[in-house]
């Protein structure tokens, strides 16, 4: 019947499980109080159950109920007793009552879960519309910026090396060679952010599992940004255990969050990089002494086109740590923000540590894609 797919297995479970016992659980009490008088007590306290167990079960369950409720009273509220017998045909259409009022209840309970299913339903596609409207206005947003300007840039380079031609200098003219080059290059960046961020919704992205030494790989990230030991102090606490992860990855990872990292720092204060070896996981925190974040903000700084604190629309499109979170959880890793002590923000990369024994840069298993959609 229709109502019954309305309902959730538990709940026909916990229906069919009172109907059993239910009519027994009434029997005692009533049995105790039974004079001719009060079978009217008896029979409304059986059809009560009925109309519980058609509450909380629908329909099959119900009518089992309305069934055995029949037999109980039968048996052991009308004479002869411990026999089932239909003397008067009253007693057949108070049957068929019980059954009656078990599917009616049961058709309306079946109508309003379906109902409550049905809006639950319109809530969640609502909310991701919503949820897509607001991110196609945060990725508008940030590209009508950030395509913009690298795009003025390497266009005004050209135009000036087209109308000037020979007049320019050697050095007038590298420098246009330059801007038109590092336009080029931001542009080529933003898009392969776009691709990335793609890719890990996707679920397509391909990882290796290869044995990586976390310094090697922290090592190549502050080089990346320039980061001296007048910037960034480096502390090492994970012995010898390697981690299981793609390299490149990590490195894009890592430069992502030291990057943040340098951009939330207060002038003069250095960022902090340390390792550690905790049970089968190899863990790297990146650590500042910036604002830091609301606990309850946390998970927002994940979030693409999001850019918490940054109200100048000069710091990019957001993708930097969405992309972080994606490419360690695509290693199956995670990332985890957490309060820096005495002030600021620090996050927290947990890897799987390879097994002992294998060399460094040793892959591990074939490489293969994220899955499913993110």
């Amino acid at each position: 019947m229709a109502t019954q797919g309305a309902l959730s297995r538990g709940r026909q479970l916990w229906g069919t499980g009172l109907a059993l016992a239910g009519g027994l659980l009434l029997l005692w009490p009533l049995r105790s109080i039974h004079a001719p008088e009060t079978i009217t007590v008896e029979v409304l306290s059986y059809q009560l159950l009925v109309v519980i167990v058609a509450l909380i079960g629908g329909i099959w369950p119900a009518l089992l109920a309305a069934v055995l409720s029949g037999v109980v009273l039968d048996l052991a509220f009308i004479e002869p007793y411990r026999e089932i017998t239909i003397a008067e045909p009253i007693h057949i259409l108070a049957l068929l009552l019980h059954i009656a009022i078990a599917v009616l209840v049961s058709v309306v309970v079946g109508r309003s879960a379906r109902t409550h299913r049905r809006l639950e339903e319109t809530v969640d596609e609502i909310e991701s519309v919503a949820g897509s409207h607001r991110l196609r206005g945060a990725l508008l947003s940030a590209l009508s910026h950030d395509l913009r300007r690298p795009l003025a840039s390497a266009t005004a380079a050209v135009g000036g090396l087209r109308a000037a031609g020979s007049e320019l200098s050697q050095e007038d003219r590298r420098e246009l060679l330059d801007t038109a080059d590092e336009s080029l290059a931001a542009l080529s960046t933003l898009v392969t952010d776009l691709l990335d961020v793609s890719r890990v919704q996707a679920g397509v992205l391909t990882v290796s599992q290869i044995v990586t030494d976390p310094v090697e790989t922290i090592m190549l990230s502050l080089d990346e940004l320039e980061l001296g030991p007048d910037e960034a102090e480096l502390e090492l606490g994970h012995g010898d255990a390697q981690a299981l992860c793609d390299p490149v990855l990590l490195q894009r990872a890592l430069v992502n969050l030291l990057a943040n990292a340098r951009r939330h720092s207060p002038p003069g204060r250095r960022i902090s990089v340390s390792t550690a070896a905790v049970g089968e996981r190899v863990e790297i925190r990146v650590l500042d002494r910036g604002p830091g974040i609301p606990a309850d903000r946390r998970d927002d700084v994940f979030v693409p086109f999001q850019r918490l604190g940054d109200t100048d629309n000069t710091t990019g499109l957001g993708l930097g740590l969405a992309l972080s979170r994606g490419f360690i959880e695509a290693m199956r890793g995670e990332i985890v923000p957490e309060e820096t002590p005495g002030g600021g923000l620090t996050m927290l990369v947990s890897l799987p540590a390879a097994p002992r024994g294998h060399e460094t840069g040793r892959g591990i298993g074939a490489a293969g894609s994220t899955g499913g959609a993110q």
